[in-house]
Order: structure tokens, then sequence, then C-alpha cells
């Protein structure tokens, strides 16, 4: 099996790889690692914050 190359990939396709292959923990831990460097000092959320940002993030997801 050839290994795939996750940082030639796009953040959509290495997204779009990650949904469609949970099972594969290099690609998640790739895209997150490179989430995280493009957020390096995220704000911290309380339940209630994230619970909302959820819930819009859902809705807007459904509405495209």
């Amino acid at each position: 099996m050839t290994k795939l190359n996750y940082n030639a990939m796009s953040d959509n396709d290495l997204l779009n790889y990650v949904k469609q292959h949970p099972e594969d923990n290099e690609a998640f831990y790739t895209y997150i690692d490179r989430k995280r460097a493009a957020n390096p000092n995220p704000k911290p959320m309380s339940i209630e914050e994230a619970e909302a940002e959820l819930q819009r993030r859902v809705s807007q997801h459904q509405a495209s």
C-alpha cells in the first residue's frame, strides 16, 4: 500500500480524507496539527459558548 503524502493535500482535501477514513490516526493528527498551527493562541470557551458555536456551525452547514 502506498503511503499518502498528507502534507501535499489541501486543508479541504485532508479534512475530506479524514472524514472518509476515521481509522487513519496519522491523517487526523496531521489535520489537527495544521489547524493548531494556523491558530496558535485559541480563545478558551465555556461549555455554553462551545455548545452555541457548535449549534451555529451545524446550522450553517445544514443551510449550505
